[in-house]
């Protein structure tokens, strides 16, 4: 994973900061890959069809988390 310095309006790095940051990065991420598999499941696995009888509504809300997801992580990724 490749490390980032923040550094605050001072110019002053802050590794506390970087980790905090890693890890919001991080969960964004997953929260991403968790939308992008679900909907991959409802698509294509009979199974997971049985146990949500509204597919459609599951699907736009996995699709509306991952939206959110990758949202904050543009910003994220645009401002550090």
């Amino acid at each position: 994973m490749q490390e980032e310095l923040i550094e605050s309006k001072d110019g002053k790095s802050n590794f506390a900061g970087e980790s905090f940051l890693a890890a919001a990065k991080l969960h964004c991420r997953a929260k991403l890959a968790e939308a992008e598999a679900k909907i991959e499941l409802y698509l294509g696995d009979s199974v997971g069809i049985g146990d949500h009888p509204n597919i459609m509504e599951e699907i736009l809300k996995a699709a509306d988390d991952g939206c959110h997801a990758e949202d904050m992580l543009n910003f994220l990724d645009s401002r550090w």
